[in-house]
């Protein structure tokens, strides 16, 4: 079952009629929080505003011309080069395909509610050759001596938490010059 029709369960019908109109509501734009469980209502207006700040950090550049047809092309050589069979290749050949959609949820755990970018890569030209590789990829991580699976879940389940203990997370990031 989908959360959101657990959560529409659970609400009475008037405010599903006030969810609705909110959603009908083009000055404001609902979205989930990237952690906690919630959910956001913002005014669109800022919304737009944020994420347009966050794609003009010197990450981000905006290309001259949409690299979407080189790409399916691309692909499409690397699929016929491949030892992959004429039918999986035709599965995966990209055709009509758009580019990658970003969005941002809020950091709600966060001073100011910054934005977490969010690249939407279904229906890109790669989409379908990258999902067809999760597969094997998947079964070779676990063989690396390098993969962690789980570790933080095992550590706590080991360890006896006292009242008077505290819990403390760092972030981990890497820094580039």
């Amino acid at each position: 079952m989908k959360s959101s029709s657990r959560s529409r369960d659970i609400l009475t019908r008037t405010e599903r009629t006030a969810l609705k109109t909110l959603k009908k509501n083009s000055n404001l734009t609902i979205l989930p929080a990237d952690k906690g469980n919630a959910n956001l209502i913002l005014n669109t207006t800022d919304y737009k505003q944020n994420i347009t700040s966050l794609l003009e950090d010197p990450s981000y550049r905006r290309l001259a011309r949409d690299p979407k047809v080189t790409i399916e092309r691309k692909t499409t050589l690397l699929l016929k080069k491949s030892s992959l069979t004429e039918y999986i290749c035709k599965q995966l050949r990209p055709a009509g395909s758009s580019p990658p959609r970003v969005y941002g949820l809020p950091k709600i755990h966060k001073e100011g509610a910054p934005l977490r970018p969010i690249v939407n890569n279904i229906g890109a030209p790669t989409y379908l050759l990258s999902k067809h590789l999760t597969g094997p990829l998947n079964q070779l991580t676990g063989n690396s001596a390098h993969h962690v699976k789980n570790s933080f879940i095992q550590i706590l389940e080991s360890l006896q938490v006292q009242p008077e203990d505290l819990m403390v997370s760092f972030d981990v990031y890497r820094y580039i010059r």
